[in-house]
Order: C-alpha cells, then structure tokens, then sequence
C-alpha cells in the first residue's frame, strides 16, 4: 500500500497493487497516474531535503547527478556537460573496442 498525494487537491489516497494505475480522487474528481504522482513526490522530497539538483543539457530536465547517468526525460546519457544519445554510446564502444584490438595485434602479435 502507498500514499499518495492528489496533484490538484492534496488529499492523500491511499493506493494498492489491485487499483488501476490511473485513479480518481474522491475530493476534487481529477484522475491522475500513480507512478506519475509517486515520481513527483519522490523529486518534491529530493528538493525539500535540501540536495541540489541538476539539469540535463539538453532537455533541461531535472536528474540526480551529472556523471554517468541516464537521463529519464530524454533518455540521454550525461557525462558532465555532453550528453551522447544511446545508439552512439555503442557505435564509441564498438569503435574503440576495435582500435584496442588492433593496437595488440600490432603491438603484441607481430
């Protein structure tokens, strides 16, 4: 079971697994999602505690940290101030991986 707050209202509505994603408030009549109301909360704490929080360069969408995170509006990956699409994430791997490779041959094998 978890509370959760109407984003219109805030009336706390207590929710369980057998309730449907998308619920009603029974003051105000609003329907809202409950991962959507429980992502607000949990980023409305985050400020209230006091953590500084950062923005995606791209997006400008708030994320936890800036290093080595994904960032869950865009679905970037951030390394400081450059962010690299996931595709291309790969695409420098897979790049870097075979000049690795032909760098031991070169160097190692013959």
């Amino acid at each position: 079971m978890v509370t959760v707050r109407c984003p219109t209202c805030g009336k706390k509505i207590v929710w369980d697994d057998f309730q449907p994603i998308t619920i009603k408030c029974s003051e105000c009549g609003e329907t809202f999602n409950v991962h959507q109301a429980l992502k607000d909360n949990i980023r409305r704490r985050e400020q209230e505690a006091g953590r500084k929080t950062y923005h995606c360069p791209h997006c400008r969408g708030a994320i936890s940290r800036r290093w080595f995170i994904r960032c869950p509006e865009c679905g970037r990956y951030l390394f400081g101030r450059f962010t690299l699409h996931g595709n291309w994430l790969w695409v420098a791997t897979l790049i870097i991986g075979y000049l690795l490779l032909t760098y031991y041959y070169i160097v190692f094998v013959q």
